[in-house]
C-alpha cells in the first residue's frame, strides 16, 4: 500500500469536522504553492504577458472617475421604506 493510500484510509476514518480541517489545510497549502504572493504590479505584468489585457491600467485614471461622481437626487420615500411597506 502506497503512502497516499495510507493517508486516504486515515482521512476516511476521521470525523466530518476533522476531514474539513484536513481539506482546508490541503487547499491552503496548494493555493500557496500555486499562487505565491505577488504585488499588484507583478499581477498586471503577468496579465499583460499572457495577453489578457492590452495595457496596464493607471490607478490615477480610476481616481479621476470617482472624483467626478455626483449622486442623483431621488424624489419620494427611500427605497428601503418602500420595500418594508411591500412586505406587509
Amino acid at each position: 500500500m502506497s503512502t497516499v493510500e495510507k493517508v486516504l484510509e486515515e482521512v476516511k476514518s476521521l470525523t466530518p469536522g476533522e476531514q474539513r480541517q484536513v481539506h482546508t489545510l490541503l487547499n491552503s497549502l496548494l493555493e500557496n504553492q500555486a499562487h505565491p504572493q505577488t504585488t499588484e504590479g507583478e499581477f498586471h505584468q503577468m496579465l499583460l504577458q499572457k495577453g489578457i489585457i492590452s495595457n496596464i491600467p493607471n490607478p490615477a485614471d480610476d481616481r479621476d472617475e470617482d472624483d467626478a461622481f455626483e449622486p442623483v437626487e431621488v424624489q419620494g420615500q427611500p427605497l428601503s421604506e418602500t420595500v418594508i411597506e411591500e412586505r406587509r
